[in-house]
């Protein structure tokens, strides 16, 4: 088979029905109906899994069976386990040699995905290795080269190794794309695309193997991407409408146009009636478009795309630029228990909130939250100034090295922390069950990022809340986050702003504080740095990028010269 490339024009393959089938209405309710073997189920027993959720028996069967698979569903739905299953049930056939490699767009994911698969696998005594950026790359090296079952890593790091090393990944039977839609998106400057065609190109030449990509985002040119790994065979679609509802308007403007290209015309109908009708439907698509430009304004485009779990209430809070910050330390001191500072006698429930609930309006409040900024500077800003206040926080970004990262989710997992200050390296994937509030302190450029975001809480059928802090230059985003989610967002009725306004002096002067605290380690050096440190990779990228396309092109000047 040929090397894949991954191409946003593949998407055309979707409108083939060969080229993908949908998956049929899951009828097992329980593991053992499923086919998952009797030892495996014990384990998850153990580990307090009794049964699948949908996701998880949908994919069983398709997986097993050997089918290529793009799953899309909620956050916190039990993505990690669908891909798992199948694999350690499949694996007992053929326990030699690597047998599936799983990429995952951040360290942290692929570090909890590691976790997952090693304690659901614990029962056939695997072995997984975790290979991502910011560990030793030789400890690694050695690692792989012992052939362990399950390799589980970030595309950057997992093909520098497989170019440098002489592992043979002839046997690999899966290749597992967690959060597929940030690993292939080619608008990301990150280059994942590359590195996994660089994986996807080593896998399976000795034998055939299965694309296993999951998300709870994407669209058709996601689809698209995934059809173009597989060369052409046939991917199961499993759950979400992979259409949105301009594409699929789109779809249909295209179908009228070559209908008119093409001269077609019912029977009878004469040349005036034909023009008349062209006329028509001109004015109709012009009236189409206004009302698009109404409804854009007015109110959100209604899409099924993307799940948000049934738990989770979305809300807003409309404020001026300027008082953001009062706003999010406001938000915790009064949605998050004891004000973000954890308390010796707190009693808590599995739910993400404490069994306790204010005594004045009976509103429960969050257990821990997560917070989302935009930089690495914003959040480095956020927690000094948090902290300077006196709630008790931890910061999650990619200037961090990777000590320090993992100490810092640690702390927040075991809830010696209450507050977690993130970019958006962690709002993929993360599963932390005691999350009862997201903060989007800025919204998301993306509403995909958003749907992320927010699925941090309310996972697997617990209750939470997120709020989004939103000014006047962000009307836009609520709208595109109200029609990739299909719910509008509430009005938040809790943080008043008089609270606000009580704490704008203590807030600047932290932030002030803050402020002078970086500059003397030197934090904007740092953010330099890895600024000039990117421009490069991107100016290296964008170069072998230009390459390729040169090549391709007298490739096909060449086929083009010989065929005549």
């Amino acid at each position: 088979m040929g090397s894949p490339i991954i191409s946003s024009s593949n998407s055309s393959l979707l409108n083939s029905s060969s080229s993908y089938i949908t998956n049929p209405v899951p009828i097992a309710t329980n593991f053992k109906d499923l086919g998952v073997p009797t030892v495996l189920i014990s384990n998850l027993s153990s580990l307090k899994i009794k049964k699948p959720s949908s996701i998880q028996t949908s994919s069983f069967q398709l997986i097993t069976r050997g089918s290529h698979v793009f799953g899309i569903a909620a956050t916190g739905s039990g993505k990690t386990l669908a891909f798992t299953l199948p694999m350690l049930t499949t694996l007992s056939t053929d326990p030699y040699g690597i047998y599936a490699i799983v990429l995952s767009p951040t360290r942290e994911l692929s570090k909890q995905i590691h976790e997952q698969i090693t304690l659901c696998g614990s029962c056939y005594n695997i072995r997984s290795e975790l290979i991502t950026g910011g560990g030793d790359m030789v400890k690694q090296s050695c690692g792989l080269s012992k052939l362990p079952h399950f390799v589980v890593g970030t595309p950057g790091r997992v093909s520098d190794i497989l170019r440098q090393g002489d592992v043979k990944l002839k046997g690999v039977r899966y290749l597992v794309l967690d959060e597929a839609d940030r690993l292939l998106s080619d608008r990301l400057s990150s280059g994942f695309g590359e590195d996994v065609l660089e994986v996807r190109r080593r896998c399976g030449e000795g034998r055939r193997c299965q694309i296993l990509a999951f998300s709870a985002t994407g669209g058709t040119k996601v689809m698209g991407m995934v059809e173009g790994l597989v060369g052409g065979e046939r991917v199961s679609r499993i759950g979400g409408d992979v259409e949105t509802t301009e594409e699929k308007k789109e779809e249909q403007k295209k179908k009228k146009k070559k209908i008119k290209k093409d001269g077609g015309k019912e029977e009878g109908d004469s040349e005036e009636e034909e023009e008349e009708e062209e006329e028509e439907e001109e004015e109709e698509e012009e009236e189409e478009e206004k009302e698009e430009e109404k409804e854009k304004k007015t109110t959100p485009t209604k899409t099924k795309k993307a799940a948000i779990p049934a738990g989770l209430k979305q809300q807003y809070i409309f404020m001026p630029h300027a008082l953001r910050d009062a706003y999010l330390v406001t938000c915790l001191q009064k949605m998050v228990w004891n004000g973000g500072v954890k308390a010796k006698d707190e009693m808590e429930d599995g739910s993400g909130w404490t069994l306790k609930e204010d005594e004045e309006d009976g509103v429960g409040v969050a257990r821990s939250a997560v917070v989302f900024v935009g930089t690495c500077e914003r959040a480095a800003h956020m927690e000094g100034t948090l902290r300077e206040l006196g709630i008790d926080c931890v910061a999650l970004h990619s200037l961090l090295s990777q000590d320090r990262r993992n100490a810092a989710l640690g702390k927040f997992k075991s809830q010696r922390v209450r507050v977690l200050i993130a970019t958006d390296v962690a709002s993929r994937g993360l599963d932390i069950p005691g999350v009862g509030l997201v903060v989007n302190s800025e919204l998301p450029r993306k509403a995909s990022d958003y749907i992320h975001r927010v699925g941090r809480t309310a996972r697997a059928g617990r209750r939470g809340t997120a709020v989004s802090l939103v000014g006047e230059e962000d009307i836009g985003l609520v709208h595109a986050c109200e029609s990739l989610s299909g719910r509008p967002l509430q009005k938040n009725e809790e943080i008043k702003d008089k609270d606000v306004l009580k704490l704008l002096g203590s807030v600047a002067k932290a932030s002030r504080l803050t402020k002078v605290r970086l500059d003397e380690i030197g934090f904007d050096k740092l953010v330099k740095k890895r600024e000039g440190r990117k421009e490069k990779e991107r100016a290296i990228r964008n170069k072998v990028l230009e390459q390729m396309g040169k090549k391709k092109k007298k490739g096909k000047g060449k086929e083009s010269k010989s065929s005549k």
